[in-house]
């Protein structure tokens, strides 16, 4: 069975390639730039599948328009990456899907929260981690309920939100 899949699946990439009009990029359309850029793939080039080409070469272009500092904080990704167990790089790949998956509302909103705690200071940030890692789940439920709660509540239920968790906290 693997093998007809083996065998099937560029067949298949070549008959839907053929039947929107993809035509594989050649070598010689690429510029000089992206030719540097993908070096290490001429001799394979005429092999490979025109979908692959074509992400190649987008790669190359993006790779071409980055800042020195961009594609050192590239590099250092594809080696965290390359440093990931197959189960670690499955979560990743299911919290993409989530992220995808996400209105563009609900996107940008996460963006704003990122934004908030990216803004606290290192101690503060390291603190909310350490609490957060140390709940169960059950704990961390309850957290995320009350965080929904609170962003739906009125400004004035909001005082008197953030007085009762002072109130929890310090214990009285």
């Amino acid at each position: 069975m693997k093998q007809r899949i083996a065998v099937l699946t560029p067949l298949l990439a070549l008959a839907l390639s053929w039947q929107v009009g993809a035509s594989p990029i050649d070598w010689n359309e690429l510029d000089a730039a992206t030719q540097k850029a993908l070096a290490s793939f001429e001799k394979s080039w005429d092999a490979m599948p025109a979908d692959r080409r074509e992400r190649l070469a987008k790669g190359a272009e993006r790779w071409s328009a980055m800042t020195p500092a961009q594609r050192e904080r590239a590099r250092g990704n594809l080696q965290r990456w390359r440093s990931l167990t197959p189960e670690q790089k499955e979560k990743v790949r299911q919290r993409l899907e989530r992220w995808n998956a996400l209105s563009d509302e609900e996107r940008r909103d996460l963006q704003r929260r990122r934004e908030w705690f990216q803004s606290l200071p290192d101690d503060r940030r390291q603190e909310i981690k350490s609490r957060w890692r140390s709940m169960t789940p059950e704990q961390r439920e309850i957290a995320r309920q009350r965080i929904r709660a609170f962003r739906e509540a009125s400004p004035d239920e909001r005082v008197r939100m953030r007085q009762d968790f002072r109130e929890r906290r310090d214990g009285r």
